[in-house]
């Protein structure tokens, strides 16, 4: 299912729309928590309009869906001349499975701008490492097209941090598609989780919260739908059984779209389920 397939939503007014959902997307124990969140981004949008970017989405994951139908509700709380805010639900069979407070909002033209951080140094994409085994039971590998440049288990090198929980590089769908805020929302939870591969413990890392801020709105630059974006995620603390992560998403010319934060619980990887992380170089 192509992430267009996989965003297809039916209106069925005052606010609700159906989705559906498949294993196309499943990572483990159900659909990665980024498509929930792209999901939840195009509803707001159908209410709020596309005029104004998505500036910021936090999601709280309260159950994991199961295959089959969902619905999604959406309640517009403030839709001015600058910015529009609205409450979005996901259920499925009389549970709520996700919440999300959006914003949009556009300004005709900034007073002021700069950008302190910097552009990840990345390896080029012939001299990057793919992963190489894959599993059945996490489809979600297949959807994204990922070279791996940054924390690449075993090669020390490709690393900016002591003890390495940071991973990252190129990153794009498999198949491509024209890139918004959907696309980058589900991009911001797409990459393989550092405690994963870095740690040696078979484990996987439901999310809990996650906040995605867009920087640059990407239908207004040079972005096109099989350009590769650079990323970076770190997750750099690990206490009580739930870490931290960081991500950054970076147009090929050096724009940052995405900053992404997140509260992933670390669990142990279900009886049964292989989650095999092999590297080779291209």
């Amino acid at each position: 299912m192509r992430f267009s397939e996989a965003m297809t939503m039916t209106e069925g007014g005052d606010g609700r729309f159906a989705v559906t959902f498949d294993r196309s997307w499943w990572v483990v124990s159900g659909p990665n928590g980024g498509i929930i969140v792209a999901l939840l981004v195009r509803a707001a949008q159908a209410r709020l309009g596309t005029e104004k970017c998505v500036r910021t989405v936090t999601t709280h994951f309260l159950a994991a869906p199961t295959e089959g139908m969902a619905e999604i509700e959406v309640s517009v709380d403030r839709l001015g001349r600058i910015a529009g805010f609205a409450t979005v639900r996901m259920l499925q069979d009389g549970r709520n499975i996700a919440t999300a407070l959006i914003a949009t909002a556009e300004l005709p033209s900034p007073l002021h701008e700069w950008e302190q951080r910097c552009f990840p140094d990345l390896p080029a994409l012939e001299d990057t490492w793919v992963m190489s085994s894959e599993s059945a039971d996490v489809p979600l590998r297949r959807r994204w097209d990922q070279r791996w440049g940054l924390g690449v288990p075993g090669i020390p090198e490709t690393s900016t941090v002591d003890g390495g929980y940071e991973a990252g590089g190129w990153l794009r769908l498999s198949e491509p598609e024209p890139y918004d805020e959907a696309v980058l929302a589900a991009m911001s939870d797409a990459w393989v989780p550092a405690v994963m591969v870095h740690s040696g413990l078979p484990v996987h890392t439901p999310t809990l919260e996650l906040t995605v801020h867009f920087r640059t709105d990407p239908r207004t630059i040079d972005l096109s739908a099989d350009s590769y974006c650079a990323v970076v995620f770190r997750q750099l603390s690990g206490r009580e059984g739930f870490l931290d992560e960081s991500g950054e998403i970076w147009s090929p010319d050096g724009q940052l779209l995405v900053l992404a934060r997140q509260i992933g619980i670390l669990l142990p990887v279900p009886d049964g389920v292989s989650i095999e992380r092999k590297f080779e170089r291209l």
